[in-house]
């Protein structure tokens, strides 16, 4: 019988570490992503044309990058 509670806490102990590995890299990608998402929409593209101009970029073009 101890051989019985032995194995179960075991097991349990092991789906611990394993559920908090999980809760972990979660948390740790969930950052990564909006860390990411955050970086793309402060960059924006240049608006400078091909002939020198500035003006208004594109606006198809920024909703593009943006869904990246």
């Amino acid at each position: 019988m101890k051989h019985f509670f032995y194995a179960v806490y075991v097991l349990f102990y092991t789906g611990a570490v394993f559920m908090a590995g999980i809760f972990v890299g979660q948390m740790l990608y969930r950052s990564r992503v909006s860390r990411q998402k955050r970086s793309e929409s402060t960059a924006w593209p240049s608006s400078e044309g091909s002939n020198g101009e500035v003006g208004m970029p594109d606006p198809k073009a920024a909703v593009t990058a943006r869904r990246r």
